[in-house]
């Protein structure tokens, strides 16, 4: 912020923003998380960037995914070679300069002690939080930070805008009244800065709209007499560049079949995601069996599971990913308690939002109700304080929108709640407004001269410390229980890498949640074409390696042992009379057949 100094605070953020990229540093450099599919996608394509001239507009078959990470990812490859480590520095750089903008903008809507409480809070987690964080799969830590960036940007802006009200009258003409509408060109760079920001952030993760649509109200509230031609066509202009890499996919590449099975219900099966001890699973979509209508479904899925998963609720009572969606025959009574724990933690979190939505809301019609007509005086400390509690509901309205329309899709919050929780990524952001009704409340002497006063301040505190103690213990989990296994899967790859070339096999068909995982861990000495479980192509994401692949006079088939394709495989091989190699290597059969096997 121009102007601004640096105070006790500021020092300290300083001391907390350092740890906390620290810690994710030591984390990448311990191999956690696992390796992941998708997260090869990414390293193939800063692979293209770095070394094959390429210029990616969206991620590689996900047209509704930026390639940011990509071409941060290809500078850090030049700086320190192509490597998993190298790749995850980009998500750490991100969530760094998150974590600020989320102090500077906390500083700004509410105070430094919040902004402080509310960066430790973020720096620690459960697993599957900073596990979001850290991976380079593009997405989450692009929102993360393009969306914190834009509403910083636009408290700024309403901030510093000339609160004057000009006059339709004679006076209104003099020389210093026609100076005040002249917009300084730091005020027009900063516009052009916000459209550009906000175009970012819908290439990068369309998930961001409601926050950039609350952002744009605010903005055109508080910042309406500057939005004139000049300011308003260059903010317009910036944010069409800032979305052009997705405009020019859309105009000039044609939807695939695979891209239009991405957003339907049939013709593709969700890719599996990695279990944090590093093995990889099958996504469980468990209906839930008598628990009432499909609304009810959807709500209890997003509290009892997705919100709670979110915000590292879940660390308090952890139960195995395949029972996190518990409503079903197949519950345990241990299961049903830690559902009850993780409800109590997401109707929390919904209360304290609505409590604090409801007391912005509240305040702000207050002082807006305050502010003077047009052409009379004009009190700066009223516009100030409107626009401070305005700032807090753009925060909380955007957040609002994104839970309602997770809850809205069925999909995700009835059917699979815990793989979906990622989409309520955004919820990370208006943390510091749920916790301000626990933080701002004063307590004076005569609160604890009574039984109650004394109650309702030691549950208050005891929250906080509640929060903090479970975000810490998440954190701890992960190195007691989680870094061990995912150094040995990421050994396991590499294994599995050198025999593979030991064999000749440097052109393969795999399972997709193995293949660019593969791929980029080999620094493209493998390549490698999907399959499904028919032995058909699978969802390749990027097609030049299938025909890459296709071409080859005898390629090899590296199938997880016991697996479907495994079975088919040496079923059409013995119904077709095809003979054929077989290896074993870390968990997989290594086929080499004289033949291609046809489906």
């Amino acid at each position: 912020m121009p102007g601004r100094r640096l105070d006790g605070y500021d020092r300290c953020a300083a001391v907390i923003l350092t740890p906390g990229t620290l810690l994710r540093l030591i984390l990448i450099a311990l191999s956690w998380p696992a390796p992941y599919n998708d997260e090869g996608t990414m390293g193939l394509m800063a692979f293209d960037v770095a070394y094959h001239g390429a210029h990616p507009l969206v991620y590689y078959g996900q047209d509704y995914l930026g390639s940011a990470e990509a071409y941060i990812g290809a500078f850090f490859f030049h700086l320190f070679g192509p490597s998993t480590f190298a790749l995850r520095l980009t998500t750490v750089l991100l969530f760094a300069l998150f974590l600020l903008c989320i102090y500077l903008l906390v500083s700004r809507l509410y105070a430094k002690s919040l902004a402080l409480f509310s960066i430790v809070i973020l720096s620690l987690g459960a697993p599957d939080v900073i596990f979001r964080q850290l991976l380079a799969n593009g997405g989450d830590p692009d929102y993360l930070f393009f969306t914190a960036l834009l509403l910083l940007l636009t408290a700024w802006l309403a901030f510093s805008a000339n609160p004057l009200e000009q006059r339709d009258d004679e006076n209104d003409t003099t020389l210093s009244a026609k100076k005040s509408k002249r917009l300084s060109w730091s005020r027009i760079i900063a516009y052009a800065a916000w459209g550009g920001c906000a175009g970012l952030d819908l290439w990068s993760y369309p998930l961001c709209l409601p926050f950039v649509l609350v952002a744009g109200l605010l903005l055109a509230l508080f910042c309406r007499r500057e939005l004139r031609l000049p300011s308003l066509s260059l903010l317009a202009v910036c944010f069409l560049i800032g979305l052009s890499p997705f405009l020019i996919y859309k105009a000039t590449v044609p939807v695939t079949p695979n891209q239009n099975a991405l957003f339907s219900s049939g013709g593709y099966r969700e890719p599996s995601y990695p279990s944090l001890n590093g093995l990889s699973k099958q996504v469980a979509t468990i209906s839930p069996q008598g628990i009432g209508p499909r609304p009810l479904q959807e709500v209890m899925g997003t509290f009892l599971v997705s919100v709670p998963l979110i915000t590292s609720g879940n660390t308090l009572c952890p139960i195995a990913e395949v029972n996190e969606w518990p409503l079903s025959n197949q519950s345990n009574a241990a299961t049903l308690f830690c559902t009850g724990v993780h409800g109590i933690w997401g109707l929390g979190f919904l209360l304290l939002f609505c409590v604090a939505a409801i007391t912005a809301a509240r305040r702000f019609w207050q002082y807006w109700q305050k502010i003077p007509p047009h052409g009379q005086h004009y009190s700066p400390e009223l516009r100030h304080e409107a626009i401070r509690h305005a700032g807090r509901l753009m925060i909380l309205v955007g957040a609002g929108a994104t839970l309602l329309a997770f809850i809205l899709y069925p999909q995700a919050s009835a059917v699979t709640p815990y793989t979906s929780a990622r989409y309520l990524i955004g919820l990370l952001i208006a943390i510091p407004a749920v916790l301000a009704p626990l933080w701002e409340k004063k307590h004076s002497v005569k609160t604890f001269q009574s039984w109650s006063g004394r109650l309702k301040a030691i549950g208050r505190y005891g929250v906080i410390v509640l929060i903090l103690g479970t975000c810490l213990l998440g954190t701890i989990t992960i190195f007691t229980q989680q870094v061990t296994p995912a150094q040995a899967s990421f050994r396991r790859q590499y294994a599995l890498i050198q025999s593979l070339l030991r064999l000749g096999a440097t052109r393969v068909y795999m399972e997709y949640d193995d293949c660019n995982r593969i791929t980029f861990l080999s620094n493209e000495q493998i390549i490698c074409a999907a399959l499904d479980k028919g032995l058909r192509p699978g969802l390749d994401r990027y097609f030049p390696y299938r025909a890459m692949v296709a071409q080859a006079p005898q390629p090899f088939y590296v199938l997880a042992e016991g697996s479907v394709q495994a079975q088919y495989f040496e079923q059409v091989a013995a119904k077709e009379h095809i003979t054929y190699k077989e290896f074993h290597a870390n968990g997989y059969i290594v086929y080499e057949p004289e033949k291609r096997i046809a489906p």
